[in-house]
């Protein structure tokens, strides 16, 4: 009658599938990739809008380009 009363022992679990982890490695490595692409279109954006200013300013699509400009006076 002893049975009754004793708490079941629980089942270990099997061990991790590496077929699992290395699916979870691909996937973090294709999400970082991802990402990093991300960030290079963003970065890319941002440079061309900065420099993107002047020359739609001296864009031929305008009458007069140089309208409003003053001549460069620097060094690059």
């Amino acid at each position: 009658m002893s049975f009754l009363f004793k708490t079941p022992k629980m089942p270990t679990p099997p061990p991790p599938d590496p077929s699992i982890k290395e699916a979870q490695d691909r996937q973090e490595a294709r999400l970082e990739a991802e990402e990093k692409e991300t960030r290079k279109q963003i970065a890319a954006r941002r440079r061309a809008r900065r420099r993107g200013g002047m020359r739609l300013l001296l864009s031929e699509e305008r009458e007069t380009p140089m309208a409003g400009l003053e001549p460069f006076k620097g060094e690059y």
